[in-house]
């Protein structure tokens, strides 16, 4: 009886340690204002981007939605993996089909600094890069205009979207 208590309490010590970890590694976090080091340089954010929470909850659900794939198995974070940094660990990428892309995953830290997207340079805007990944045969092997049909079919999405 006395065994069966103590396994009993340690369960329960071991749920609540759990939970307390988590709240404090909670990827669902989402601060009222974007909290930039004072050692970093202030951001360009296009007009009509700035950060709020609708738009936070809108890209984080896109971003981890496999509808985006041509066959709805991938998504953004397939590949760009928060406990890597938002990168990948292999040298090519896998797509949908299992196809094999032509690089890895670049991390994603950081990416509002950077001046041009894709490893090559020739896209010069984060909104023009998402395309890449969507309409690449290799990665997602879809089209955008299909994308818009499948994301008007919900209304979560055409909600979030006007908001």
């Amino acid at each position: 009886m006395r065994y069966n208590i103590k396994l009993i309490s340690l369960f329960f010590i071991l749920v609540f340690c759990s939970c307390q970890q988590d709240e404090k590694i909670n990827p669902f976090y989402f601060p009222e204002q974007m909290e930039i080091p004072a050692h970093f340089p202030e951001m360009e954010i296009p007009e009509g981007a700035e950060y709020t929470y609708d738009r936070w909850a809108l890209g984080k659900k896109l971003f981890y939605d496999k509808a985006l794939s041509l066959d709805s198995t991938i998504s953004c974070s397939s590949c760009h993996k928060s406990e890597l940094a938002f990168s990948d660990d292999v040298s090519f990428s896998l797509g949908v089909e299992n196809r094999l892309g032509n690089r890895n995953a670049p991390s994603l830290t950081n990416v509002a600094y950077h001046p041009y997207f894709t490893r090559e340079g020739g896209v010069p805007s984060l909104e023009m890069q998402v395309l890449i990944p969507i309409e690449e045969h290799n990665e997602f092997g879809f089209n955008i205009i299909l994308i818009e049909e499948r994301l008007s079919a919900d209304s979560t999405y055409l909600e979030m979207a006007q908001k």
